[in-house]
């Protein structure tokens, strides 16, 4: 056999090493990522009688967790009854948006575009301000609301394939139960209660969108109870003193009531703290019954306002008790109140309509506390007085009475004077004279307050 040569053998190698160098080519580019919005994560609903208001928070990340969201709109989606397909599968998106009723969509305002770098010191100056964008920004809160009615109750929903999965069970010979298992998960009610039928309630899905459409991962449903909700109580009656108003209710038939008030440790160390002696032990019912309704207090507009804001919760947790009171004491302010009761399902708050309203204007006849502490010295000229302040929100000033013996007082100052001192000028030489000073508020028509102490003094 012939030897190979050099020179071919240093082609061959040659090209096996071009080859091989050849396979780590770049090859075209890759189509860039498009990151979809992660899902909303803390829809939360509340129960205003027919009207259901959902919140929560747009996404401001997206599923791989990179910021910006690649947002555009968040849809939210109902249906009455379970939102699963054939065997408890899980919907998709497009199921989600096809099959269910689209009660809300928020369209999100694209996050502001950053310029860093050398791009940033080259930039041409900004255009002319753009019209303000009224769209929500993402990590902002916004609301949805839906009214129940009674053909939303009266839907079920089925999915489209479910008849052709029982069909094909029932030739197999697969009898299986579909009859709902009641269920108190959920409900807080674990004693001589009825159990909730799960299925009858109206689901709530919250899908966010990317700005070319295509659809993230859709919200854990929300079930929100359909059951009646609780009676509202009567009218309350509201009083109020200088500093603020006092509403109180009755509580409606058919209310579940505390065995005893809710007693925290927070709250019993503030009891101890003030040594009230008759403050309750913080306890837990040994036996319960599910939890008991409580109140919602509101501030609404005055009967036959038009276009006046919308009735607004003025206790921030519910109540247990039967009296609220509302320090935001304004006087001359028309005030109405109504009360809702609360029932708590789970995490859902269901509350009743409205209580008719009570309105009150409430009247300044309340004078500010006397003066104290007066004390006179006589001079060359005249008689210097001074007191101490008096401490009210609505002080306006004082007035200083005048007078000699077997005389009433009269005001000595045309108008109330602002300081707690004050130098009659006025008064004769040797003559004894008798002064007080009482504190006047700035109602209309003012409120006087009673007398200081009277002293006894004359000028030099």
């Amino acid at each position: 056999m012939r030897p190979v040569r050099p020179f071919l053998f240093s082609l061959v190698l040659a090209s096996v090493v071009l080859t091989v160098v050849g396979c780590g080519k770049k090859g075209p580019p890759l189509a860039p990522l498009r990151p979809v919005p992660a899902a909303v994560s803390d829809l939360t609903a509340t129960r205003l009688g027919d009207v259901v208001q959902l919140r929560f928070t747009l996404p401001a990340v997206n599923a791989d967790g990179s910021t910006p969201a690649n947002l555009a709109r968040v849809d939210v989606y109902a249906v009455t009854g379970r939102p699963e397909g054939p065997l408890g599968r899980p919907l998709t998106p497009k199921e989600i948006s096809t099959l269910l009723t689209r009660v809300g969509s928020i369209e999100v305002q694209p996050p502001p575009i950053v310029v860093e770098g050398d791009e940033a010191e080259n930039a041409p100056p900004p255009p002319t301000p753009a019209p303000a964008d009224g769209r929500p920004v993402q990590g902002t809160v916004v609301f949805v609301e839906e009214t129940l009615t009674d053909a939303l109750r009266a839907e079920r929903f089925a999915h489209p394939d479910a008849a052709k999965i029982a069909k094909l069970r029932a030739e197999v010979g697969d009898d299986v139960d579909e009859a709902p298992v009641p269920s108190t998960e959920g409900s807080g009610r674990t004693l001589l209660w009825p159990m909730p039928d799960t299925s009858a309630a109206r689901h709530y899905i919250a899908l966010p969108y990317s700005t070319r459409g295509v659809p993230g991962t859709q919200s854990t449903a929300l079930a929100v109870p359909l059951g009646p909700a609780p009676p509202a109580p009567p009218a309350p009656s509201v009083t109020h003193d200088a500093t603020a108003f006092t509403i109180a209710w009755t509580i409606p038939p058919g209310l579940q009531r505390p065995i005893q008030a809710t007693v925290t440790a927070a709250s019993y160390g503030a009891a101890m703290a003030a040594k009230d002696m008759d403050a309750r032990l913080p306890a837990r019912p040994i036996v319960t019954y599910g939890p008991a309704h409580t109140f919602r207090v509101y501030e609404v507009p005055p009967p036959g306002t038009a276009g006046g804001p919308p009735p607004t919760p003025i206790s921030v947790e519910p109540i247990e008790d039967t009296t609220f009171v509302d320090a935001r004491m304004v006087f001359g302010v028309p005030r109405c109140y109504a009360v809702r009761s609360v029932e708590q399902r789970g995490a859902i708050a269901i509350e009743s309509p409205l209580s008719a309203p009570t309105c009150v204007t409430a009247a300044d006849t309340y004078p500010p506390p006397a003066p104290t502490g007066l004390v006179a010295v006589g001079s060359g000229g005249g008689v210097s007085l001074i007191w101490e302040p008096v401490m009210a929100p609505d002080l306006a000033g004082y007035l200083v009475l005048r007078g000699v013996e077997g005389e009433a007082l009269r005001p000595i100052t045309e108008s109330p004077i602002v300081e707690a001192t004050y130098r009659d000028a006025t008064a004769q030489p040797g003559v004894i004279y008798t002064y007080a000073v009482v504190a006047v508020d700035r109602a209309t028509p003012a409120n006087a307050s009673p007398e200081s102490n009277r002293v006894r003094e004359s000028a030099r």
